[in-house]
């Protein structure tokens, strides 16, 4: 399937003014509820909800559900389908607690058969989610599996800057790449060995420079921060 061309605008103003009320029920479990609802450049969720809703295709995937989170923000593009991957389950063991998985529109696997399902989800996915272990192997394979299913749609990869196993695998990527990192989390609190977002990559315009227009994001097969 050919991947349309459309684009992205990264108008801070736009993503903060996202309300992710509608799932806070799903979240305040978490003990990353805190972080939920900061703004864009702290926390990524608002950036996600506004891609989500900008893609066309019915499926997102989210590979990498922990405590559904993402999912949440994701789901927020109520037509469409939110498949939500994880090896293991880190929701409460209680099944009346509130969490991700009671919202309509996400549907949440665990175990290792994602990686078989996973090319059959993408045929009707232009966004994925990857976020996972940062020890760089598990998302090379995923990676892997997306490019032999020639996967023509975006892809968001969680915390490039965090290690030097993230930093490798993202410098090793020769698909197009924008690090647009001061619309995700690279200012958050909990990850203080993050590049400051007044950093801004040479690829991107920072939105705080002096006249500068918002970044944009061209549709493309390859879209990662």
């Amino acid at each position: 399937m050919a991947s349309e061309i459309i684009e992205i605008v990264l108008d801070p103003t736009v993503l903060n003014a996202i309300d992710l009320s509608s799932v806070n029920s799903v979240c305040r479990w978490s003990s990353n509820f805190r972080f939920f609802e900061l703004s864009a450049g702290e926390e990524h969720y608002r950036l996600l909800a506004h891609v989500a809703r900008s893609v066309r295709r019915p499926t997102i995937i989210d590979i990498g559900h922990f405590q559904g989170l993402s999912a949440a923000a994701l789901s927020l593009a109520t037509e469409k389908t939110v498949r939500s991957f994880d090896l293991i389950s880190s929701l409460p063991s209680d099944p009346s607690v509130p969490t991700a998985i009671h919202i309509p529109n996400v549907r949440l696997e665990i175990g290792p058969n994602y990686m078989r399902d996973l090319p059959d989800h993408l045929r009707t996915s232009n966004l994925v989610l990857l976020d996972i272990d940062h020890l760089g192997k598990s998302v090379r394979d995923i990676f892997k599996v997306l490019e032999e299913a020639k996967f023509d749609g975006l892809l968001i990869v969680d915390d490039i800057h965090l290690n030097e196993h993230m930093q490798r695998f993202w410098d090793d990527i020769k698909q197009t790449k924008y690090d647009i990192s001061s619309s995700g989390h690279c200012a958050a609190p909990h990850a203080p060995s993050v590049p400051h977002p007044s950093v801004p990559h040479p690829s991107v315009p920072h939105p705080s420079a002096p006249h500068a227009p918002p970044p944009s994001v061209p549709y493309e097969p390859w879209f990662i921060t």
